[in-house]
């Protein structure tokens, strides 16, 4: 079985699929590979060097359709900002994947070879996967040990770890879309789907995720989305490996209770470490999951002796948390308490302190305070660990919770004359500017001026608009400029001592700044990664696409050095101000890659009509040829005047033959002379699929008159035409 994107399962059909032999670009359509909600997958060949590889369409079926047969549109304007901006998500994945197969290609990922624009919508053309779907082989009563399914998924995870370093997130992860080949090497397809956190559009239609597989976070927008979603359906896809079955959906799990770990009893084939390690993975709060694929690979490492050395850990008890207004009492008093020894999120890793609380790869920006709230509303599943040798329950009071809960507030005064500045609770990375002294807001004490930072957020969000860029980039910094003045305003109307109570608002608005600086130079550094990728290999064959293209290479590193230099920075002014340093060098990029780009289509174009005009002439040589040959089986079995009736009906078909081979060959001739001299890689390319087709013609005609020719001269299974 082939696949690539979806499993080719059962003869996949599509009522608005294109049909066999349509020609895109330089590939012709053979058959339906698999549909999915976001687009159509086909299996193609290479028109000239006759490779096989699989084509994707975007095509979100439940708002698009096909207006003539080929053009795709969205089918009324309440679609057509989900449709644009699906089109737009499956551009930017496509070009970042391409760009992850180089140097090399990851094995156990998809490959994308390249991209192009036609019909409305876009065509993803990828390597042509064999193997069965893993979903296939569970229904087929495939079982695994400890062993096997690691060997089958650890790969996996690894490539997608290096797909979450790229910024990629697959986010549809299941059995249906893991390829296991005859060697036993599996591959994770189907990044090419055009998924997209749905709050980036005013409306829409269509489901972005597969349950059981989807994580809470896809259901709650207040949750940011990052490499602990895939996790979360790694580990469901192991679980199902493991037992045999689906789980409930994270919903049914968290409200209902339903389910139970994989670790709570004993499961043949599989170490209790093991276990939990998947239980980790499939943790329902985000914040409570290994936080990178390298995390989580880490506690496979585990053994049960291990957890063993974990039975004298303390259960904490989630305490409600307090009122703003009570936050920096308790914090205080918690200062004077002991500090208890922080459990681990999940099966506990050889090394026995405490892990360092894990950094989330570029969440929303405004996720994060929501997140914290979560936590504080439902109690946190961190702070619970077991118990051992039945020592019990031991609830810690108000103050101790409020010492440990990492998402309680601090409060730090302004920076004397360096406003915008807001004092945050967040330690400045290395290399970073300091935020300000950090101190505890006593009561009474006064309330900052945060009203230099909301105007400061405000100009930032305004000059991303600026850019120009994509309406969901644009729209998240809007969203994350509104929440910092909604809080401005709340902090403004506080009493004038009513500091400890501005304390968390004023901590959000730190949070919300930086991360949206934060989040605009990583989205600018990988887009220009993208658009790199888009350049020919051979746009630095001439001296003026040979410089072309070093000047965009040498802005594109200067953009990624002011992305870095900005992913450093802890407070809002510097984070902001290193933001815009990172728009600038952009521009600059975008300059660059401009001319780059133009020597690249201009490259293409040469190569694409070069090889055509090259198949031309072979297509026509081989054509005069085969035409040959059928008016010399015309001319060679003329039938005399005492000939039987079927000898001359074979006549008659073989003259009719000879006279349609002559009028293909006459239109072959043309299509050579015309594209002979022409530069246009379009009028080329078709050319070369009319020839094709005309070849063809020519190939069926001489069957037919060679098998009429032998017809009544012997059998018909007796004489094949020689090819």
């Amino acid at each position: 079985m082939g696949a690539a994107g979806v499993a080719n399962v059962n003869a996949p059909y599509h009522s608005k699929a294109l049909p066999e032999g349509t020609i895109l670009r330089e590939w012709k359509l053979e058959q339906v590979l698999g549909v999915g909600g976001f687009g159509i997958v086909y299996r193609a060949r290479g028109v000239y060097f006759d490779e096989l590889v699989a084509i994707k369409e975007y095509f979100p079926g439940a708002i698009s359709d096909r207006t003539d047969g080929e053009t795709v549109t969205p089918t009324d304007s309440s679609s057509e900002e989900v449709y644009s901006l699906g089109l737009e998500k499956f551009l930017e994945e496509a070009k970042v994947l391409w760009n992850l197969s180089k140097p090399e290609r990851h094995p156990n990922i998809v490959s994308v070879r390249s991209l192009f624009e036609i019909h409305g919508t876009a065509y993803m053309v990828m390597d042509f996967e064999t193997g069965a779907s893993l979903s296939e082989q569970l229904r087929d009563g495939k079982t695994f040990d400890e062993k096997s399914l690691l060997g089958l998924i650890k790969p996996i995870a690894e490539g997608l770890d290096r797909a979450h370093k790229a910024g990629v997130l697959h986010r549809d992860i299941k059995p249906a879309n893991i390829l296991v080949d005859d060697t036993g090497r599996s591959v994770l397809i189907d990044f090419g789907s055009a998924r997209f956190d749905s709050g980036q559009a005013t409306s829409t239609k269509v489901t972005f995720y597969t349950p059981p597989y989807a994580a809470i976070e896809q259901y709650v927008k207040t949750y940011p989305q990052g490499p602990w979603t895939d996790i979360y359906a790694l580990g469901v896809v192991m679980y199902q490996c493991i037992t045999g079955e689906k789980p409930p959906e994270v919903l049914e799990r968290m409200h209902a209770g339903l389910g139970e770990s994989l670790s709570a009893k004993p499961r043949a084939g599989y170490s209790r470490a093991f276990t939990r390690a998947v239980d980790a993975a499939m943790a329902i709060q985000p914040s409570a999951r290994p936080q990178t694929v390298a995390d989580w690979l880490k506690l496979f490492d585990a053994t049960d002796a291990d957890l063993e050395d974990d039975a004298t850990r303390v259960v904490v008890a989630p305490t409600p948390a307090p009122p703003a207004a009570e936050a920096a009492p308790a914090a205080a008093a918690a200062a004077a308490a002991p500090a208890a020894k922080a459990p681990p999120a999940a099966a506990a890793p050889k090394k026995k302190a405490a892990p360092p609380k894990p950094q989330r790869a570029e969440p929303a920006a405004a996720a994060a305070p929501a997140d914290a709230a979560h936590d504080a509303k439902h109690g946190n599943p961190l702070v619970w660990i077991l118990v051992a040798a039945g020592v019990g329950v031991v609830a810690l009071g108000a103050a101790a919770v409020l010492f440990l809960h990492p998402a309680l507030p601090r409060f730090g005064a302004p920076k004397s004359g360096a406003a915008p500045v807001v004092a945050s609770k967040a330690a400045p990375a290395k290399g970073g500017p300091a935020a300000g002294p950090v101190v505890a807001a006593a009561p009474g004490a006064p309330v900052p001026d945060v009203g230099p930072l909301a105007q400061a957020a405000d100009q930032f969000a305004a000059d991303v608009k600026r850019m120009g860029r994509g309406r969901a980039e644009t729209g998240a910094v809007a969203a994350a400029d509104a929440k910092i003045d909604g809080l401005a305003a709340q902090v403004k109307a506080l009493p004038p001592n009513g500091g400890a109570q501005a304390a968390p608002l004023v901590d959000q608005m730190n949070t919300l700044a930086v991360g949206m600086a934060h989040s605009e130079a990583a989205a600018l550094a990988r887009s220009a990664s993208g658009q790199m990728g888009s350049l020919a290999p051979s746009t630095g064959s001439s001296d003026q696409g040979a410089s072309a293209v070093a000047a965009a290479r040498k802005a594109k590193s200067n953009l990624d050095g002011a992305a870095a230099s900005a992913a450093q920075t802890s407070d809002p002014t510097s984070a902001m101000a290193a933001a815009r340093q990172t728009m600038a060098a952009y521009n600059a990029f975008t300059a660059a890659y401009g001319a780059a780009s133009r020597a690249s289509t201009a490259a293409k174009q040469v190569d694409i009509v070069a090889r055509g005009q090259k198949t031309l002439e072979a297509l026509d040589a081989s054509a005069r040829s085969t035409s040959a040959a059928v008016t010399a089986l015309a001319n060679s079995n003329r039938p005399g005047i005492f000939a039987s009736r079927a000898k001359k009906d074979a006549f008659k078909i073989m003259q009719a033959n000879s006279g349609r081979g002559q009028a293909d060959l006459a239109q072959l001739d043309q299509l050579v002379a015309a594209t002979r001299s022409s530069t246009d890689a379009g009028t080329v390319s078709a050319a070369v699929a009319r020839a094709t087709s005309l070849k063809g013609d020519l190939t069926a005609l001489y069957s037919s008159s060679y098998a009429a020719a032998h017809a009544s001269d012997a059998p018909a299974a007796s004489a094949a035409p020689p090819r």
